[in-house]
Order: C-alpha cells, then sequence, then structure tokens
C-alpha cells in the first residue's frame, strides 16, 4: 500500500510535469514558423485576439480548478455525490458558456475593431466550446493527471500539425484562430468520452439554485485566479489597442518566453504545496529551493535571451530580445510568490490575505499598464508585468515574515 501511495504521487509529478513541458513547448515550436510565414504584423492580429478571448477563457473555468477540485475531491469515493458534484460545476459552466458567447458575438458585431477581422473572432467560438468540454478540474479532483497531460497533448499537437500543414501564406493568417480551436474541441470531445466511460458520469442539468450556490462557493477562487491575467493578458491587449500589431507580437511573444522560463516553478509548487501542508518544518529548507531555481533562471533569462532568441526566432528580433530581458526578474518574482505566498499564507490557512495579495499587485499592474502602454507600448507592458509581480512579491514576504514573528503560527 506504501508503495502504491507513492507510484500514484510519482505518476501525477510526472504527469504535470509532462503537461507543463507540452504547454511550454509546442507553442515555442510554433510561432517561429507562424512570424516566417505570416509576419509579426499579422501574427499581432491574432494575438490580440487570443487576448482578449483569454478573458473568457478564464470567465468559463470561473476558478474552478481551485473550488472545483476541492469539492470533486472530497466527494471522489462516493459516486452519486461525485456525480451530482459533476454536474452542478458542468452546468455552471455552460450557462457562463452561452454568456459569453452572446457577448463575443455583440462584440463582433458593435465594435469595429473586432468586426474588421470578425473571421478570427468566429472561429474562436469553437475554442470556447472546446474549454467548456475540457474540465480539467475533475481530473485534479480524482486525481488522474495522466488524463490532462493525454487531453492537452491531443489538443496542442493537433493545433501544431494543422499549423505547418496548413499555414502557407501570409493571408492564411486568420485560420490560426480556426485550427487552434479545432485543437480545443476535439481533446474537449475526447474528455468527455473518457469522463462518460471510464467515470461512468451521466450529465443532467442542475438546479439553478445549485448553480447559484456553486457560483458564490468558487467566486474567491475565481478572483484569486482571474486577477493576475488583469495585468499579464491586459498588457498584450491594451497594446493591440493603442499600438501596432507587431508591437503586439513582441509582448505576446515575450510572456510566452517568460513563462517557458516559470515552468519549473509551477511544477515546484504543485509538488510542494500538499507536502508542506502535512509537514510544516519543511518550510524552512524547502524556500531555499524555490529562491535558488528562481534566481539561476531570471540569470539565465537575462544573459542568454541574445543567443537564445536569435537561434529560436527568424530575423533579428531586436524589440523581442529587449522584452524578454525586461521580463527576467519574473521567473525570480514567481518564486517567491509560490514560496511566500502559496507555500507559507496558504498553508496557514490565510487564503483571504493571499486573495488581498493578489487582487493589490493585479490592480497595481492594470493602473501602471494604463499609465505605460500608451506611450512605451511593449516596454510599458513589460514593465507592468514586472511591477505587478514584485508588488506581489514584496506583499507576499512582508506578510510572511511579520507572520513567522507570531511563535503559534511559525513554521
Amino acid at each position: 500500500m506504501q508503495l502504491k501511495r507513492y507510484y500514484s504521487i510519482i505518476e501525477n509529478f510526472l504527469s504535470l510535469s509532462l503537461f507543463k513541458a507540452i504547454d511550454a513547448i509546442i507553442p515555442l515550436l510554433i510561432i517561429p514558423y507562424l512570424i516566417k510565414v505570416v509576419g509579426e504584423e499579422n501574427y499581432g492580429i491574432y494575438a490580440f485576439a487570443y487576448a482578449l478571448i483569454f478573458y473568457f477563457m478564464n470567465i468559463v473555468q470561473y476558478g474552478f480548478t481551485l473550488s472545483g477540485v476541492r469539492i470533486i475531491a472530497l466527494n471522489r469515493a462516493h459516486p452519486l455525490k461525485l456525480n451530482q458534484s459533476y454536474n452542478n460545476i458542468f452546468t455552471t459552466q455552460l450557462y457562463l458558456t452561452l454568456f459569453v458567447l452572446i457577448v463575443l458575438l455583440v462584440l463582433i458585431l458593435t465594435i469595429d475593431t473586432f468586426r474588421v477581422h470578425y473571421q478570427i473572432y468566429l472561429f474562436f467560438l469553437i475554442l470556447i466550446i472546446g474549454e467548456f468540454l475540457t474540465p480539467f478540474w475533475f481530473f485534479l479532483g480524482v486525481e488522474k493527471m495522466r488524463f490532462i497531460t493525454i487531453i492537452n497533448l491531443l489538443s496542442k499537437s493537433s493545433f501544431a500539425i494543422l499549423t505547418f500543414f496548413l499555414i502557407n501564406s501570409k493571408s492564411d493568417y486568420v485560420f490560426i484562430s480556426l485550427y487552434q480551436s479545432i485543437g480545443f474541441l476535439v481533446s474537449g470531445l475526447f474528455a468527455q468520452i473518457i469522463i462518460i466511460y471510464s467515470f461512468k458520469i451521466k450529465f443532467k442539468i442542475a438546479p439553478l439554485k445549485n448553480v447559484i450556490a456553486t457560483l458564490k462557493e468558487g467566486f474567491s477562487s475565481f478572483l484569486t485566479l482571474i486577477t493576475p491575467t488583469i495585468y499579464s493578458n491586459t498588457s498584450v491587449f491594451l497594446i493591440g489597442i493603442f499600438g501596432a500589431p507587431q508591437y503586439v507580437s513582441y509582448m505576446q511573444i515575450g510572456t510566452k518566453v517568460s513563462g517557458a522560463f516559470s515552468v519549473l516553478n509551477t511544477i515546484l509548487t504543485s509538488v510542494f504545496y500538499p507536502l508542506i501542508n502535512r509537514k510544516k518544518y519543511l518550510f524552512k529548507r524547502i524556500r531555499y529551493i524555490f529562491l535558488g531555481i528562481g534566481l539561476a533562471l531570471s540569470f539565465i533569462m537575462y544573459f542568454f535571451s541574445d543567443i537564445l532568441l536569435r537561434l529560436w526566432l527568424p530575423g533579428d528580433p531586436v524589440e523581442i530580445i529587449q522584452t524578454v530581458k525586461l521580463l527576467s526578474p519574473t521567473p525570480f518574482l514567481a518564486s517567491v510568490i509560490s514560496c511566500y505566498g502559496v507555500n507559507y499564507l496558504m498553508v496557514l490557512n490565510k487564503d483571504q490575505l493571499y486573495m488581498r495579495i493578489v487582487l493589490i499587485g493585479s490592480v497595481s499592474g492594470l493602473i501602471l499598464g494604463l499609465l505605460l502602454i500608451p506611450k512605451y507600448y511593449y516596454v510599458g507592458g513589460a514593465i507592468c508585468i514586472v511591477s505587478a509581480r514584485g508588488v506581489k512579491a514584496l506583499l507576499s514576504f512582508y506578510y510572511s515574515y511579520k507572520l513567522s514573528k507570531n511563535k503559534t503560527n511559525e513554521i
């Protein structure tokens, strides 16, 4: 039994690592090809559209990767309760998806910025449906992360294959969103097949009172997860409004690179968080792992970005290199946030305090973005992201240090 328990932990760790690797690597393979074929300007048009769609994807998910996971995990041993919990969350997502689709259609019909490239946004309607059909929260709750990896691989590889075979000229940029959406839809349908046949889940529309209760229960998780997108995704979106499309390309690629360098931190957080919850004394040792790796990754990102980006991207990506260098503190700041925010404050059940820290950091980033981006474009966007994460990191460290002085809370 002991061996089986450790096998499950190792399997989930490897599955999550592979999931994050796929998330980081496949887009890094696709981007140089798209830049070369459709050009920076057309890629920027697509990136701007995706920045808008990303907001809607967050609304559809509604923080269920936190609140939904907890609900499913508590009921996984009780088939009837598990089925009911699934129906409550999935019905809630169905209503959120319908709301999002209506809002997006209204935007396409009424706002010139979106109507000009209406095909891209209409194709993204399929992606939103695919996002709805892919309940990662369920697989996380039942601790079957291998299914998440398989689904993610199916989605990303479908997008990559369609892109490399069918995007052949500049005018094909309008179909990038279609091929990405097809990947999401295929993986979503596959996820539903797994849920129906492997877990014997039978879908039934939940009562409206259950939907309202589910929305209320998940609201704090929704705020915690969506507020970071306020400054990161909004930086890309605002650059698309105030600047040229190619500036959007620089910002989006910069955030992709920054995200790739922060993947290891995300994996370590997922692995150590449950461990520190059980053995709080380990925090003092584990924090050096977080901070050391974060500092090393920021160092590599700054000093080796010239070499790495010139090998990766076509032409002379001077502006992208500048963006990546400006974003280079983000891996270290992310490690500070994970270390002192998630693995300290949340371990001490200071969820509300951590949510306020996230909200303050995100709002400060948004305000800074509105001031800097109209004038400095992608440079302003990079400064906005680093500043917002800096505020979150500083507040996480400050409050964890303050709490550690209280011997009853010391870990």
